[in-house]
């Protein structure tokens, strides 16, 4: 018995041996599944957040983009797409050789969105900006191509375009994110969009090589890179920046604050508004400095209206003296863009007076001069308008009101809508309570902002010299 016993204790103790060595194979199992898992998670969190390999990824897509847009039955249509998007790779390559891997991101993303734009039918209406107004010689070339084209409003200039402007000219660009852009004469610029790769977002900028603009912002921020220094508009801003022959580069904010970093780094320098500085070509920035500010501008009245006389109409123009001015700029113009003057003339007291012998519309603004003979940033324009006396001298019997025609609002994207129309000479337009330019010959158009979705109204409406008004109106519908 004892034995049968010892064998039955014997038994029982091989199998417990035996029912622990599976077990510890599956404990071991799990475990080294477990390991593994978390040993790929570590991986995989690390090489979501290692700018290398995010740079890595991005080149690869925009690879395969770029090579399926070459192979679309419809490449021959957007060899221009391609194009751009192949200089935009190979400046991801490029910046990713130099060990750049954000900025490398960055491109090659952009050049994806080029070729899968293209691929999807959307090409040329994905447009980095387009021409709002263009007066005299403006030009624009696209990318590389070497053939210099006339602009016309709405042309759409995408980045690596070209802007170039003749002597006495003036074009105003308005970007994907509102900004609106201001090229005086003799300007010579290149277009930069880049997207933030942390964002998605695509922030909106230009290069300049020489001449001038205006960088007005609404919500967003606007960027500027000259030969020595890289400006940065904020948003609800306002700053000039002008480049000359020799390269070197001069900023004034005149409205909300800019930032300015050279391109030999260190760190940025903020303005405010009425605050200045200058560059040279390699990036040395000058202390920054406060000008004088611009006067207020006194007389004629905003809109004032005159009669012209067969004789002519002598204009009186009064501002207010401005503490540590030396003496004024004043400008007279018949664009709001001021691309040509009829008066540009130094004064050295508050006031000036001018003999009008023509009709239409004319633009005023002075500027302060410093001790120094530092020009200041130019005061707001005022409008007056000059029209016909009536014949004879009597009163007026006109009780007709005006013509007034109105295109359909065309869509510049997102809230933004051009409203253009044609009404009488003479005649004064509002648009939603807005007084807008009118030309000699009763052309009007004006960039129209909503901040509702839906269905918007445009009222327009039309007074001519005698006080008769035409209203009419349209519907347009702003996307979420």
């Amino acid at each position: 018995m004892a034995k049968k016993r010892s064998k039955a204790v014997s038994n029982a103790e091989i199998d417990w041996y035996l029912i622990s060595i599976d077990r510890l194979k599956q404990i071991g199992l799990v475990v080294l599944l477990l390991a593994l898992a978390g040993a790929g998670y570590w991986f995989w969190e690390q090489s979501k957040g290692n700018p290398r390999t995010n740079a890595e990824s991005a080149i690869a897509d925009a690879r395969q983009a770029l090579n399926q847009l070459a192979a679309s039955k419809d490449f021959a249509i957007y060899r221009s797409q391609f194009d751009r998007a192949q200089r935009k790779l190979e400046e991801a390559n490029t910046l990713f050789t130099s060990s750049q891997f954000l900025q490398a991101q960055s491109a090659a993303v952009e050049s994806q969105t080029i070729s899968r734009a293209a691929m999807s039918g959307a090409g040329e209406a994905e447009n980095d900006a387009q021409f709002l107004t263009v007066e005299g010689d403006v030009q624009f070339q696209k990318g590389s191509s070497g053939d210099w084209k006339p602009a016309d409003p709405r042309t759409p200039l995408f980045n690596g375009d070209w802007v170039k402007t003749g002597d006495r000219a003036s074009a105003e660009l308005i970007f994907s994110n509102g900004s609106l852009y201001t090229v005086g004469g003799n300007a010579l610029l290149e277009i930069y969009a880049s997207v933030n790769p942390q964002t998605s977002r695509k922030t909106n900028a230009v290069q300049m090589q020489v001449g001038s603009v205006e960088v007005a912002t609404t919500d967003d921020s606007s960027t500027v890179r000259t030969p020595g220094s890289q400006v940065v508009v904020e948003s609800e801003s306002t700053t000039q920046v002008g480049v000359d022959r020799g390269k070197a580069t001069s900023v004034v904010a005149t409205k909300g604050t800019a930032s300015v970093t050279s391109t030999s780094g260190g760190d940025a320098i903020r303005l405010a508004s009425g605050e200045k500085v200058t560059s040279t070509p390699t990036g040395e920035i000058s202390p920054v400095k406060k000008l004088v500010a611009a006067p207020a501008l006194l007389s004629p009245s905003d809109n004032q209206a005159f009669q012209l006389p067969s004789g002519g109409l002598r204009v009186a123009f009064t501002w207010d003296n401005k503490a540590g001015a030396t003496s004024y700029i004043l400008q007279v113009s018949r664009s709001r863009l001021f691309s040509t003057l009829e008066i540009n003339s130094r004064r050295q007291r508050n006031n000036a007076s001018a003999n009008v012998t023509g009709e239409g519309a004319f633009y005023w603004r002075v500027a302060s001069v410093g001790p120094d003979g530092d020009i200041g940033p130019f005061s707001s324009f005022r409008r007056f308008r000059v029209s016909g006396g009536s014949k004879g001298g009597g009163a007026t019997t006109d009780t007709t009101p005006p013509a007034l025609q109105i295109n359909k609002p065309a869509s510049l994207g997102g809230p933004f809508f051009m409203v253009e129309g044609r009404t009488e000479a003479g005649a004064t337009v509002f648009i939603n309570d807005e007084e807008v330019d009118v030309s000699r010959d009763g052309l009007f158009k004006k960039l129209v902002s909503f901040n509702r979705t839906g269905q918007n109204a445009v009222v327009v409406k039309a007074v001519d010299p005698s006080g008769n008004q035409t209203v009419k109106s349209e519907s347009v519908f702003v996307e979420d």
